[in-house]
């Protein structure tokens, strides 16, 4: 029963993540080494917004985040919840109306077995489980303090999200 209401979390949060997420293309064509300069015109100027106060990690793998992002607004996160057990910087944190639901999104190198590997180690007090999304993709998932989290890799980072 535990196992199919995590399920039932996991497509629910994958459905939210979606929503504003995806892949356009080719990520080379995106690459600034791609983009035209004033002494010499290249290719296509890269689709990565310049905003102020969002790190260069981020710019990438989350184009979406328009500004410094803080655990500290993330009212789901567990007490005592570790730091990424793999170098990351946070990028974005967001909430649905209500805030049933919230996520911590995290742009690294770490492949994503490094991550999945990581973070069923650093959760293994919350009962951590290696499993896979509505999709078929490899998540982990844990509960701690009645929060279902969920560990979503994908290309150039991973997701936390956090629901009730």
């Amino acid at each position: 029963m535990r196992r199919a209401a995590l399920r039932a979390v996991a497509g629910l949060v994958l459905t939210l993540a979606l929503v504003g997420c995806g892949d356009d293309g080719d990520p080379a064509a995106d690459s600034p080494a791609d983009a035209g300069s004033a002494d010499s015109p290249g290719g296509d100027v890269p689709d990565v917004p310049d905003v102020p106060d969002v790190p260069e990690e981020c710019r990438v793998a989350f184009p979406q985040a328009l500004g410094p992002a803080e655990l500290s607004e993330l009212a789901l996160l567990p007490d005592g919840f570790p730091d990424p057990p793999v170098e990351a910087t946070l990028c974005i944190t967001a909430e649905t109306v209500g805030g049933a639901q919230e996520t911590a999104s995290y742009a690294t190198t770490a492949s994503a077995d490094e991550v999945l590997a990581g973070y069923e180690t650093a959760l293994a007090a919350y009962d951590a489980v290696r499993d896979q999304d509505g999709v078929g993709r490899p998540i982990v998932t844990a509960t701690a303090d009645g929060v279902t989290i969920q560990v979503t890799p994908q290309d150039g980072g991973f997701v936390l999200a956090f629901a009730r």
